[in-house]
């Protein structure tokens, strides 16, 4: 492999954490943390973020596009969740998504979180490396899982949603051509927000020709 050793040489020293604390909040979920900081040219700094309490290894969770074809379908739909998220106070439009638990598999997670929140169920085709959330305040990361939904099969033709507390998610069935468009016809006429990762993924299918 080659390397651009211009560019190697450009990147900086990391800096060094000097401490971490934790504050105290009493939330199952989440911790409140706080780093100090010293940087390469000997300047220190404090950094606020969060960190999921449940996390037991590098991933927290996996969040799922689940491609849907099937006799009543001209083209490829995908399962979208629109879900009522309290910091945002709207409902958001997002891919189906869960914690990962011990003993679990990214896999597993997927194909459960789907039939949970969506109400069908799917095979998985691949899995992404664990990639972060919002690295700027969160230490949240998951795995992107590509599933397969044939909405012919025998165990998709009555789809049933099991919603936990806290849960209020409705399902959307989304043609995956133009997909852009339909998330900003989402927002602009339901005044709802766009999950940037679903987002992301729009506009990569879009620029690379909607191929998946």
């Amino acid at each position: 492999m080659s390397h651009n050793t211009a560019l190697d040489s450009a990147i900086p020293a990391p800096p060094t954490v000097l401490d971490s604390s934790v504050v105290e909040t009493g939330s199952k979920w989440i911790e409140f943390r706080r780093d100090t900081i010293r940087d390469a040219q000997g300047r220190e700094f404090a950094w606020d973020y969060i960190h999921r309490a449940t996390k037991f290894r590098e991933t927290d969770g996996v969040c799922v596009f689940a491609k849907v074809t099937g006799k009543a379908f001209a083209e490829p739909h995908v399962l979208l969740i629109a879900q009522w998220r309290p910091p945002a106070r709207r409902f958001v439009v997002e891919l189906p998504a869960g914690i990962i638990s011990p003993g679990e598999t990214v896999e597993g997670v997927a194909l459960r979180e789907l039939k949970e929140e969506t109400g069908y169920a799917g095979r998985v085709v691949s899995a992404s490396p664990e990639v972060f959330n919002d690295q700027g305040t969160s230490t949240s990361c998951l795995n992107l899982v590509v599933a397969e939904v044939d909405a012919d099969a025998p165990e998709n033709q009555r789809p049933e949603t099991e919603h936990e507390v806290g849960e209020t998610i409705a399902t959307l069935l989304v043609p995956i051509k133009g997909l852009v468009q339909r998330l900003e016809a989402f927002k602009a006429d339901r005044g709802w927000g766009i999950c940037s990762r679903l987002y992301s993924l729009a506009l990569g299918l879009q620029l690379g020709g909607g191929a998946l």
